[in-house]
């Protein structure tokens, strides 16, 4: 690697010494060392770098005094150069001359491959990210891929690029990472550099790249925020020199998550992304009938392992219990790869030579974009018989098989307050009492100033000379009856329209509009001309007359509204609170008769089986999820059976066998203390009562004019308004929407990591509290106990109200 030419002339040395293979995109380095015994000036003379180009060159001379105290002088010449093609290049030899003396050393020989050490390529962010010659620090970050699957990774990478020239003189420098959410995040190997510098002209950056794999766990887009990166640099070539500080960021990087394609996807796929086998093994070849059995099961491949779903087990001679998991990684690699093994406890129920069926495991493989398989071996193993134990996931003794609900009901209605008929009888009424209100109202012609001003002019027996007044009086009158401006009913075929809209009949509004013309030609007209068609005397008492007339035919309108039966509205009623009880299908009903029958006959995994198909198609049946609870229970699914009583229990808070089976499970939270003993249904339709019959009293008494039921009647509606707020309540406590159950006994944890500190464990079956999400982690909370779980790991109680 290193080529030495040394030429002796009265002590003169120059040695020269260079890489000898180097990439295309890499750079040589070429060193000159020179010795001479004196103080006199070296000229040194480089030869011609073709076909490289010179990217730099540096000098330094250092004169001393030796052992013998001799002065001499040591020269070290560097040079960087940027090769241009591949090939095997011979550079001439450097001479140096002293005095009358000259020195040469030997050619040199470079060899510049493409990729000399078959080594990875060099990052992407290295390659591809735009360098700016302008500045000489660059700060860039990128995801490769940005477009990935819901599981598949996307690496991060985070690259710093520092000009030749300036890498010797930074003095500090720190790269800051964005806090990466809605991602899941593993840890990050140590950044790397050494990668080939990027040229660009006469500039060579160097690249130091910090990457880190990501996972995203749903479907969207995701913005990891700008890094940041703060480095100081010296204001002078002084060791002494001041520096300057400087923060540069890097752009935001989005990444797209889509979710594996539905029309191809198996109907036992679980979620799993990556390239994987699976593994099965059994501690044993050898266990009895009724004894714990231990059972591993390892998904190994390259994926977010941390997440793999724990595969599905149908072993017809064996109850199985599933229990811990345990993940290890690969810690040098930066592509995601490792081992994650699930346990179960099994316990043999029948004796013999038995098979281990295949376990099989289906994932998406996102290079390949399909669907795959992974299954482990069949295994044989010799089960010898024995005295059964059946094991539970809560407790070792089981309880006498219980008893299944054989009648099928079918799905309970829709709660009646769920109904528009409801609320619209409801909203109905207050009508009768506010028509009324308004029918007994004080009579306007009593209370407005122009009303009592007519009133006036009447009493007094105005004469002709006072008409332009009465007419004034008349005008103003009407118009505050019919409340709109004088001016729109000044002619009498507007006052003739207002009066109809108002509800006055045909004959007083004609009446109206002759008046109306009298008083303007008796007001307005000559003098002298005939007196027919005028008012005349005794027009104030026809203008009140007439006043009254339509003051009494609007108000009376109005009373013949209020004076509807009230009938109608009790009708209404009785149409908004029948709920016609619901058909039960024939299907439904088979399928239920077929889960009984096969809980008779011992068959209690196909009887949950059928029950759980039957609970999606009719999810407001209680007596499908009691019965599923029961048939898991009888499996040793403690999960399974919490979850369907409680589901039943919420549809009906009243039923007593349940309440009494969920006592058996000795879980936090599993108990039915949750669940009030009352349905939300009698509490609404009581409040539904209490307000109709305190605005049919309040009718009542707007009716009847009795003052004292008016505080009895308003007693009623805010009790109504109590019993509201309390079924909505219980309708909030019954839905459930945001409790959970616990399908194994697992850790809490402080953070929504697993690499958190582990607190107490919450074990199977308990019902959870879920007060976050955060991507695949959510905080729970059980009694006075809280912390973080696997989303995974919760079963979602969310049963519908009723």
């Amino acid at each position: 690697m290193i080529l030495t030419a040394l030429a002796i002339f009265a002590q003169l040395q120059i040695s020269v010494t260079a890489t000898d293979t180097i990439a295309l995109t890499g750079f040589a380095d070429v060193r000159v060392r020179v010795h001479a015994p004196n103080m006199r000036e070296l000229k040194l003379s480089p030869p011609s770098f073709r076909p490289f180009s010179l990217a730099r060159a540096t000098g330094a001379e250092k004169r001393e005094v030796d052992a013998r105290g001799r002065p001499q002088l040591l020269a070290e010449y560097h040079y960087i150069l940027a090769p241009t093609r591949e090939g095997s290049f011979v550079i001439p030899p450097f001479s140096v001359r002293w005095g009358s003396q000259r020195a040469v050393a030997q050619a040199l020989r470079i060899t510049v491959r493409r990729d000399p050490h078959g080594g990875p390529a060099p990052p992407v962010v290295v390659t591809r990210a735009p360098i700016d010659t302008a500045i000489l620090v660059n700060f860039h970050a990128m995801a490769v891929p940005e477009t990935v699957y819901v599981g598949q990774q996307s690496t991060y990478q985070l690259g710093v690029f520092l000009e030749r020239n300036v890498r010797d003189r930074l003095r500090r420098m720190e790269a800051i990472a964005p806090d990466i959410r809605g991602l899941m995040s593993y840890d990050a190997p140590a950044p790397a550099s050494g990668f080939p510098a990027r040229a660009m002209g006469t500039h060579r950056y160097e690249a130091t790249v910090y990457q880190r794999p990501v996972f995203p766990v749903a479907a969207g887009v995701f913005h990891i925020p700008p890094a940041r990166l703060v480095y100081a640099m010296p204001l002078s070539y002084s060791f002494f020199s001041r520096e300057e500080s400087v923060e540069l960021q890097s752009d935001s990087v989005p990444i797209v998550a889509i979710d594996p394609p539905v029309s191809s996807r198996p109907s036992d796929y679980t979620g799993a992304v990556g390239t994987l086998r699976a593994e099965a093994r059994l501690d044993t070849a050898a266990a009895r009938v009724g004894d714990p059995l231990p059972l591993s099961v390892r998904i190994v491949g390259t994926g977010n392992v941390k997440l793999f779903p724990r595969p599905a087990l149908q072993i017809p001679w064996a109850t199985a219990v599933p229990s811990s998991e345990r993940v290890e990684l690969d810690q040098d690699a930066l592509l995601v790869r490792g081992i994650k093994e699930f346990r179960w406890v099994l316990t043999p129920l029948v004796a013999g030579r038995l098979l281990l069926p295949p376990v099989r495991y289906v994932y998406f493989d996102p290079e390949r974009r399909e669907y795959a398989t992974a299954q482990t071996q069949p295994e044989s193993l010799t089960v010898t018989p024995g005295v059964l134990a059946r094991l539970d996931t809560a407790r070792a003794e089981r309880a006498p098989r219980l008893a299944l609900r054989t009648a099928f009901r079918g799905e309970l209605g829709r709660p009646v307050y769920g109904t528009r008929p409801f609320w619209l009888v409801l909203s109905l009424a207050p009508f009768p009492a506010l028509l009324l209100g308004l029918r007994q109202r004080p009579r306007r012609e009593s209370a407005g100033r122009w009303a009592r001003h007519l009133r006036a002019v009447a009493r007094a027996g105005q004469e002709r000379d006072d008409l332009r007044r009465v007419r004034r009086a008349f005008v103003n009158a009407v118009a505050e009856r019919l409340t709109v401006p004088p001016v729109m009913i000044a002619e009498p075929g507007a006052l003739v329209r207002a009066a109809r809209r108002a509800g006055a009949t045909a004959a007083t509004a004609e009446r109206a509009a002759e008046l109306l013309i009298a008083l303007n030609e008796s007001a307005f007209g000559p003098a002298d001309r005939p007196s027919d068609g005028r008012a005349g005397d005794g027009a104030a008492r026809r203008a009140l007359k007439v006043y009254r007339a339509i003051d009494r035919e609007c108000v009376s309108l109005l009373g013949e509204w209020s004076r509807m039966p009230l009938l109608v509205l009790f009708a209404l009623g009785a149409l908004g609170l029948s709920v016609a009880a619901a058909d039960v299908p024939s299907e439904n009903a088979l399928r239920f008769d077929r889960g009984v029958a096969a809980y008779a006959n011992g068959r209690s995994a196909d009887a949950a089986r059928e029950f759980a198909a039957l609970s999606e198609r009719a999810p407001r049946a209680p007596d499908v999820w009691a019965n599923l609870g029961t048939a898991s229970w009888e499996q040793s699914d403690t999960a399974r059976a919490v979850l369907g009583w409680q589901k039943a229990l919420r549809l009906e808070p009243l039923a007593a066998d349940v309440r009494e089976r969920l006592q058996l499970v000795p879980s936090e939270g599993a108990d039915a203390g949750g669940v009030p003993p009352l349905p939300a249904l009698p509490v609404a339709l009581a409040a539904a009562m209490l307000w109709l019959v305190g605005w049919v009293m309040l009718a009542w008494r707007t009716l009847r004019r009795r003052p004292g039921l008016l505080t009895l009647s308003g007693g009623l509606m805010v009790a109504a308004l109590l019993a509201a707020g309390a079924a909505a309540s219980v309708e909030r406590t019954l839905a459930a929407s945001d409790l959970a159950v616990m399908s194994v006994s697992a850790p809490l944890r402080a953070d929504p990591q697993l690499a958190a500190d582990r607190g107490v464990t919450l074990r199977v079956g308990a019902v959870t509290h879920v007060d976050q999400r955060v991507g695949e982690w959510a905080h729970v909370t059980a009694g006075e106990r809280e912390g973080w779980v696997e989303s995974s790991l919760l079963l979602p109680l969310g049963a519908p109200a009723g």
